[in-house]
């Protein structure tokens, strides 16, 4: 006979799909109300945790005088702190209804398609990628890019569970259940050995893997451990890398 599941065990899986289900729900709630899945309590405590995280392990103030530039910023939250802080912020998305609204916040912000190769990130010391490079297609010529104009990378996204360098290409939705995925639709999962090289082949000499509890949310962890299992969610939580990239030669 074959073993009966450990009872814990259910009770974590049960755990996770109630919370599916309930952030399904509210999602289904704003899109009925005229929101977006940005206005939802779980988004915000994701970017109040990664700020928290970000600030936690760099002293901005070094970064002071550089002119930032926030891709696949949403409605560009992450971005709104920097411009509180007196910088020089552009904000973009690849979504025109999210940079009207952030327009009509009185900030500047256009649109960018990163999965377009031909997208210059030209005329910016430093790119702010949180979350977005999970939603790309071309994630290794979107990293390029960023070498060719940045001094200072801070990237963020979701990995797959592999110990070597390893990039999988995901489906992800359309419609009102995309709103904040891929552009066109093909995502990746890269593994953190394959997001650490391509960092590294594009000029990036120092990079810092930031990662900590601190930035932990409802759906995303950081201070999981390591199994080569391939996966890239973990008991109902996305796995995900933070890192702060620099170009230390001159």
């Amino acid at each position: 006979m074959g073993r009966r599941p450990a009872r814990h065990g259910l009770s974590a899986l049960k755990g996770h799909y109630v919370r599916r289900i309930g952030l399904g729900l509210s999602i289904v709630r704003n899109v009925l109300a005229g929101r977006t899945v940005f206005d939802l309590p779980y988004y915000r405590e994701s970017e109040l945790a990664r700020l928290l995280n970000l600030f936690a392990h760099v002293d901005a103030s070094r970064w002071r005088g550089m002119r930032v530039l926030e891709v696949g910023a949403g409605l560009g939250r992450i971005g709104e702190a920097f411009h509180q802080l007196g910088f020089d912020i552009t904000s973009t998305d690849g979504r025109s209804e999210h940079v009207e609204r952030m327009r009509s916040r009185g900030r500047k912000a256009q649109v960018l398609d990163l999965d377009n190769p031909g997208s210059s990130l030209e005329g910016f010391d430093l790119v702010l990628a949180f979350g977005v490079l999970y939603h790309l297609g071309r994630p290794e010529s979107f990293i390029q890019r960023c070498g060719r104009s940045a001094r200072v990378l801070v990237l963020e996204t979701v990995v797959c569970d592999e110990l070597e360098p390893v990039l999988r290409s995901v489906s992800e939705p359309s419609g009102w259940s995309g709103e904040d995925q891929a552009l066109h639709r093909v995502g990746c999962r890269p593994s953190p050995a394959w997001v650490e090289d391509a960092c590294r082949a594009a000029g990036f000499d120092l990079i810092r893997d930031i990662s900590s509890p601190l930035a932990n949310w409802q759906t995303g962890s950081y201070d999981w451990t390591p199994r080569g299992s391939g996966e890239w969610r973990r008991n109902g939580a996305n796995l995900r890398k933070m890192w702060v990239c620099e170009k230390t030669r001159t």
